[in-house]
């Protein structure tokens, strides 16, 4: 049988993780209480003290819906309702930087792993 792994060093794996820590805010931009939800941001997975976003919640505003931003409407992201664990659908594609998802509160990658928390 293999040595038991400390607590802490089960804890300290957990951390590296990269937490999502999703803010809301409303249409125009104040922060959003629950039940106001129309937009939100992420720390972004790559670049610490970073975000992403300040995208659409889909069937929040009457705003035209499109996945590719054509015809007047603009892409929005269907949300599980769960403010402090967070799930997102479809994918994120912040350009040039990441694309994954986020579920269950993390920032996942496209492969569906968990992205390590950012360095730099």
């Amino acid at each position: 049988m293999g040595a038991a792994i400390p607590f802490a060093s089960k804890r300290k794996a957990v951390e590296c993780m990269s937490a999502a820590d999703v803010k809301y805010w409303t249409l125009s931009h104040y922060p959003a209480r629950s039940g106001q939800e129309q937009r939100f941001a992420f720390r972004c997975p790559k670049h610490k003290d970073s975000w992403c976003g300040d995208l659409l919640i889909a069937g929040t505003t009457e705003i035209k819906r499109n996945g590719q931003n054509q015809d007047g409407g603009v892409a929005q992201w269907e949300w599980d309702g769960d403010r402090d664990n967070p799930t997102f659908q479809p994918s994120i594609n912040c350009q040039g930087c990441w694309h994954g998802y986020i579920e269950n509160g993390r920032c996942v990658s496209v492969n569906k792993t968990d992205e390590p928390e950012p360095i730099k």
